[in-house]
């Protein structure tokens, strides 16, 4: 399981002194635990979407103001670690080929299977945004 993953990393982090990914895997641990002992991974994942999309707002009001960011970023590098590799494009667009190529109806009206298709196949990997983008062209 992810958490388990994540603890055996912040373990790890306390031995060699890495204060920063430490703190960071600790309060990531305490907020994915907050709800249950053992969450799954999907609630994990979902937990660590919210920290990358705290982090980059944060990154990006640092930058506004001309101040460093560094921290920031490698907090962000440790945490996409832990997240799926998103699907490459080719790969999504020859997943949803497949999906619509077993459709009855191509019309925009099929979006919703489609989607809901692409999401069993490729689960967290998939970057909804661009896949909407993908089979509403598809499906036109």
């Amino acid at each position: 399981m992810l958490i388990e993953r994540i603890k055996a990393d912040r373990l790890a982090a306390m031995k060699s002194r890495d204060e920063l990914e430490k703190n960071l895997l600790s309060t990531l641990v305490a907020a994915a635990t907050k709800d249950s002992k053992a969450p799954d991974d999907a609630a994990v994942a979902k937990t660590l979407r919210s920290f990358l999309k705290s982090l980059e707002e944060t990154i990006g009001l640092l930058q506004s103001k001309g101040l460093d960011a560094g921290q920031q970023r490698a907090e962000a590098d440790i945490l996409q670690g832990y997240l799926p590799q998103p699907l490459s494009e080719l790969a999504l667009r020859v997943s949803i080929d497949e999906v619509v190529a077993g459709l009855p109806d191509r019309s925009p009206r099929a979006m919703g299977q489609v989607m809901a298709a692409l999401k069993e196949r490729h689960g967290d990997a998939l970057d909804s945004r661009a896949a909407s983008a993908l089979v509403r062209a598809a499906l036109s």
